[in-house]
């Protein structure tokens, strides 16, 4: 199984593989000439954010060298609108990955609005750094939308 494969697998304790409404969560990888994009689908707001991290994760790789005691972590966001609200939440995963070594295992939102975001998390402490660096998320061609029952996101990494 590939990285991607496995960031595709991690948990989320409030979303399945399928939801009650029939829809289904995924990512996509999608190309740039200097960054890398992701674009993000499913039928919550929630399982969205959980996908768009999944992508990021599976960008990063790595995912193999993880070891050592689970820990809880909660992380707090804020942001004045959903697209905003987006790349902070994956920069705060980012920045916890690169600065902090740890990894997470699985994820769960526990609260959502259009301002915040609190976002619980199992993670273990990296073994070496993941396999590619991202040096952000950024507002490029930014995008978070909610229609005919589908959430969709889309937002580029400087790599």
């Amino acid at each position: 199984m590939n990285f991607q494969q496995k960031a595709r697998h991690i948990p989320c304790a409030n979303c399945g593989q399928h939801t009650k409404k029939g829809g289904r969560a995924a990512f996509r990888l999608l190309e740039h000439t200097a960054d890398m994009g992701i674009e993000a689908v499913a039928p919550t707001c929630d399982e969205l954010f959980v996908q768009a991290a999944k992508a990021l994760l599976s960008i990063l790789a790595g995912q193999g060298r993880a070891f050592g005691d689970v820990q809880e972590r909660t992380i707090e966001v804020t942001a004045g609108d959903m697209e905003e609200l987006l790349v902070v939440w994956l920069n705060e995963l980012l920045f916890m990955i690169q600065a902090r070594g740890l990894w997470p295992l699985d994820m769960a939102v526990v609260r959502i609005h259009a301002g915040a975001l609190e976002m619980r998390l199992r993670v273990v402490p990296l073994a070496a750094n993941p396999e590619r660096e991202i040096k952000a998320v950024t507002y490029h061609h930014l995008l978070v939308t909610h229609r005919h029952g589908q959430w969709r996101a889309r937002v580029y990494l400087d790599l």
